[in-house]
């Protein structure tokens, strides 16, 4: 009887495994999907990228604004040789708007430099020294000097082609003065 009562233990033991296993099965649910989070608060990652690009953004438009300031000083030199070049010239007035005109660039290029309080043989002296072209000292000398005589020996083409050569020298100074 032992080995039927084991026999029988053991259909028990494999038909009970069974429907264990059975049961079991049953009992396993459908699979489950995460619960779909909304799309706020981002994740940390993208309030850095946020950050990141906001600082680009705003680097962008102050250096836009530079860019700008700078173009718009080059372009009002410029314009104001060019309302030089439709004047009338060789008067003393003419020269002396032509030498302002230097001088105002000078200031802002050299703001260290007492520019203003130049004048005469010092205001030659720094044209000459701060062209990058070779230049006649006597041109240079008589553009000066046109402002204090009523008529001039200079040719106001010869000082236009300097005036125009000089600001062209600090034209990248110019922009990136303050």
């Amino acid at each position: 009887m032992n080995n039927a009562n084991a026999t029988h233990t053991a259909n028990n033991g494999a038909n009970n495994g069974a429907n264990n296993a059975a049961n079991a099965l049953q009992q396993l649910r459908d699979i489950h999907l995460p619960v779909n989070e909304g799309w706020w608060p981002p994740a940390p990652g993208w309030w850095l990228l946020a950050a990141a690009g906001l600082l680009c953004l705003v680097l962008a438009v102050r250096g836009w604004q530079r860019w700008q300031q700078r173009n718009r000083r080059w372009q009002t030199v410029q314009r104001e040789l060019e309302a030089l070049r439709a004047q009338p010239k060789n008067s003393a007035a003419w020269f002396s708007q032509l030498n302002a005109l230097l001088k105002r660039v000078a200031r802002d290029i050299y703001p260290l430099q007492s520019i203003a309080a130049l004048s005469g043989d010092d205001w030659v002296a720094f044209l000459q020294h701060s062209s990058d072209n070779a230049v006649e000292a006597d041109l240079v000398t008589t553009i000066v000097n046109a402002c204090w005589q009523p008529h001039s020996s200079c040719d106001p083409q010869h000082a236009l082609t300097f005036a125009g050569r000089w600001l062209q020298d600090h034209k990248k100074q110019l922009r990136g003065a303050p």
